[in-house]
Parts: structure tokens; C-alpha cells; sequence
């Protein structure tokens, strides 16, 4: 099966939640653990000046 868009998938306790990618194309996922498990996901974006 041939993917058109990039993502990442979280799974916890057998639940996955899919994080898109950001919009401009840049940015940064942080994931926080906590007794072995996914807790939150930091998300942060670049904004290229031109």
C-alpha cells in the first residue's frame, strides 16, 4: 500500500492517534513518556521568513 502523505502514529494502551505533519512543512514532535507510555507530544513549528 503506498502511502501519499507523512505521518506519525502514536499507539498507546492499543489506540493509535495519528499526527499529521505541519502545514509549512517544517517543525518538530517531542514525545514525553511516562511509566514506559506516550503521555503528550510537543509540537512546535518553523516559520521561514523570506
Amino acid at each position: 500500500m503506498k502511502q501519499e502523505t507523512n505521518y506519525i502514529i502514536v499507539v498507546k494502551d492499543g489506540v493509535e492517534t495519528k499526527i499529521e505533519a505541519p502545514e509549512c512543512g517544517h517543525g518538530e514532535y517531542t514525545a514525553i513518556w511516562k511509566d514506559g507510555k506516550v503521555l503528550d507530544v510537543i509540537k512546535s513549528e518553523r516559520l521561514r521568513i523570506k
